[in-house]
């Protein structure tokens, strides 16, 4: 019996053992694959906070774009409301030269009719060579005035072209960023 006993206690002892080597094998796959899920989840976690990184950086990139569009536009209606400026101004210069023209017609005119009445009077002829002279003079001044004018227009239309051209590309750089979010 005793020998029955010692038998049957080995064997319990051996299923013991082997009960504990079952477990030992489980809880070491099961270690294994927690390590894996932590790994899984330190690279999500830095993916994340890259993703948030780069979502702040847009963020900031996109407010400085939109900054910086606002201050073109600005500048481009400045630069349009002194083009529409200088467009009435040159429309002003404009009649003003005519109105020197119709007056030299006029004066001339008046020469003509003084030759007529007068003949070759010396006098008459001294007072309208000064009056042309004066006239050519202003004729003179509106052409150069003319001149600056169109000058200016140049210039202004330049300017424009070139806000323009930094609007465009503001835009489209806005535009590829907006796109790549």
């Amino acid at each position: 019996m005793k020998r029955l006993l010692s038998t049957l206690l080995v064997l319990v002892t051996l299923g013991l053992c082997a009960v504990c080597v079952v477990q030992w094998v489980r809880e070491e796959r099961l270690r294994g694959h927690i390590a894996e899920l932590a790994k899984r989840l330190e690279a999500e976690n830095t993916a994340r906070v890259e993703a948030e990184r780069k979502a702040a950086e847009y963020e900031k990139e996109i407010e400085r774009l939109t900054i910086l569009r606002a201050e073109v536009e600005a500048k481009l209606l400045t630069a349009t409301q002194e083009l529409t400026e200088m467009g009435a101004d040159s429309v002003a210069r404009g009649y003003t030269l005519a109105f020197f023209l119709n007056e030299l017609m006029q004066t001339e005119a008046k020469l003509a009719a003084m030759e007529n009445a007068v003949g070759k009077g010396t006098e008459a002829l001294k007072d309208h060579n000064a009056s042309v002279t004066a006239q050519n003079a202003t004729i003179t001044k509106q052409n150069e005035l003319l001149k600056q004018l169109a000058a200016e227009r140049n210039t202004a239309i330049e300017k424009l072209n070139a806000r323009t051209k930094e609007f465009n590309e503001l835009v489209e750089k806005y535009n590829k960023l907006a796109k790549s979010r």
